[in-house]
């Protein structure tokens, strides 16, 4: 009867606990609801990621033309009679440096809205992403934890409400994606090092059906979303061959020296090579799939200049640098440092009394919490040495990774702490439960409060509110005449303005290397004009040039000015 009670109090608290992660994963996703409801603008990225998804015929720059907005808003969204086009969408992902996978889910999502150009298309398709994220990094730490459902909840609250975390919903791009399938290879590998461990029988067999075939299918998925997942995958994949070595390698019966285990060594031979296979299989099947994936890595011109950011070696320290400050100012809100020290300083207690007491604890094996951590090191190190350095927007690049992060400074911060109450005996009675439950709170309520003052600091980014005024602006002047006055030498920053272009009637498209006078004649006989005149070392000359164009037009005003471009009214 006693035992029967005590499965039924068991399966309560899991009931309880499985309760508590949907009420959190909801207030979450209501959280990210609100802050997409702020996003008014967009990063010329995301225009790409709707422009390359859904286009027609393509958009141009033409000089001294007209074109309507439909011309503009139609290589935006999908067409009737254009749904579901994925060849058409993997041939234009052939001409950029991107795998398609991300793209045929937006695309997916656009079909079913023909005609349809709205932020919520793209941030629909990342809200799924996230909450299989949610879903994957509570897992993660689920068994990285050892089975401490307290702390997996701290790490999926702390991690949810980041707002570096909510900027990524908010990026229209792949990256939440990337996200998916990196913490999948990292779900896959934990459970496998966890399970080998246990496994009484130890002879650490790596299993097709529960391990490499699903790992496969994440490969495959994972390169045709972001190159950067073979950088996560390589490193996993290091660490997970080294740690299965370590059984072959024993002491001798003197304690001097080493002996290898031969028959070991053959096993752990075996199945490493047959692990490599399954990888090595999953990513040949994903070039087969997208043969482009090769020029894009290897000819590509953000290939090369990867590789060529790679190999210079006197970048590192800038580099590196760079993005330590960007994950300490956006993922922990500048108190990085302060984790760092509470880790220095506990940690060397730990130390200072195992060697009083000259005793070492037998400790459960953290194999899944080093291999993590090697893992993010290496695709840390590697990513912070290639990828591009755009202020705050770079965070994009580390993005997959930071939940992992978080899960590896909280696990370290709260095992430490329960080290400590063991080695200075606070644990007799119930004070030690206690005390662990109360670390975990405060732990909790200080990342906490760190992801609060984070938002309220502004640091959810992306979501470029200050076109609110601008697109308003353009809705209420729909009916004027419209001059885009581009730069010859990247005439494709005109479309970084497509939300305000597309609710114009018309747009009169000129070059700013061009100063001969606008003859058109709704242009020479109109009162009153706005322009959009890219800053460079021409516009003032172009401005000049308008004016002297239409004699009914004395003066102009500057409206508003956005990245690379400056709105003018004359009247």
């Amino acid at each position: 009867m006693k035992e029967k009670n005590e499965s039924k109090n068991i399966k309560a608290k899991k009931r309880i606990w499985i309760l508590a992660l949907a009420l959190l994963l909801f207030s979450q996703i209501i959280t990210m609801i609100y802050f997409g409801s702020k996003k008014a603008g967009f990063h010329e990225d995301e225009y790409y990621s709707y422009y390359s998804t859904n286009r027609t015929a393509g958009l141009f720059e033409p000089d001294r033309e007209w074109m309507d907005k439909d011309t503009i808003r139609n290589e935006f969204v999908v067409l009737q009679g254009e749904r579901f086009r994925y060849g058409q969408v993997a041939t234009v992902q052939s001409w950029d440096v991107h795998p398609p996978f991300f793209y045929f889910l937006l695309h997916t999502v656009c079909s079913f809205f023909p005609g349809v150009f709205s932020k919520w298309l793209g941030i629909s398709v990342n809200m799924i992403a996230f909450c299989l994220n949610f879903a994957l990094l509570s897992w993660l730490a689920y068994m990285v934890t050892r089975r401490n459902r307290g702390l997996t909840l701290v790490v999926a609250v702390v991690h949810g409400f980041n707002p570096i975390i909510i900027s990524g919903v908010m990026f229209i791009r792949m990256y939440e994606w990337l996200t998916v399938f990196i913490l999948s290879c990292a779900c896959l590998h934990a459970r496998a090092v966890l399970k080998m461990e246990t496994d009484k029988n130890a002879e650490r067999k790596i299993e097709w059906k529960s391990f490499l075939l699903p790992l496969m299918l994440i490969n495959y998925l994972g390169f045709l979303t972001q190159y950067y997942y073979m950088i996560f995958l390589f490193f996993i994949a290091v660490g997970f061959c080294l740690w299965n070595f370590l059984p072959c390698v024993g002491k001798k019966e003197n304690g001097r020296g080493i002996i290898i285990h031969k028959e070991s060594l053959k096993r752990c031979v075996l199945s490493c090579v047959k692990y490599g296979c399954a990888c090595g299989i999953s990513l040949l099947l994903a070039i087969i799939s997208y043969p482009a994936s090769l020029s894009h890595i290897f000819r590509g011109y953000r290939g090369t200049g990867a590789v060529s950011e790679f190999l210079d070696t006197t970048n590192t320290d800038e580099r590196l640098s760079f993005f330590a400050r960007l994950m300490n100012e956006y993922l922990f809100d500048g108190f990085l440092w302060l984790w760092i020290i509470a880790l220095a300083v506990m940690g060397g207690a730990v130390y200072w009394k195992l060697r009083r007491i000259r005793k070492m604890r037998a400790a459960s094996s953290r194999t899944a919490y080093f291999l993590l951590l090697f893992a993010v090191c290496g695709y840390f190190f590697t990513v912070s040495k290639t990828a591009l350095l755009l202020y705050e927007t770079s965070n994009r690049y580390q993005l997959p990774v930071y939940g992992i992060v978080t899960l590896l400074v909280i696990t370290a911060l709260y095992g430490l702490w329960k080290e400590l109450i063991v080695l200075f005996d606070l644990e007799k009675g119930r004070n030690g439960s206690r005390l662990a439950a109360a670390g975990g709170v405060v732990l909790c309520f200080l990342m906490l409060a760190g992801d609060v003052h984070g938002i309220l600091s502004d640091k959810v980014i992306f979501l470029y509110e200050e076109d609110r005024e601008n697109v308003a602006y353009a809705r209420e002047n729909a009916h004027m005449p419209v001059i885009i006055l581009y730069n010859d030498v990247a005439p494709y920053n005109v479309w970084w303005c497509s939300q305000e272009l597309m609710e114009y009637d018309r747009i009169y498209f000129a070059s700013e290397g061009n100063n001969e006078r606008i003859t058109d004649e709704v242009l020479c006989n109109s009162g009153k004009i706005i322009v959009y005149a890219a800053d460079c070392d021409t516009k003032e000359e172009s401005l000049q040039m308008i004016l002297e164009s239409d004699e009914n037009l004395g003066d102009y005003r500057l409206i508003s000015q956005k990245s690379l471009w400056s709105v003018y009214e004359f009247e």
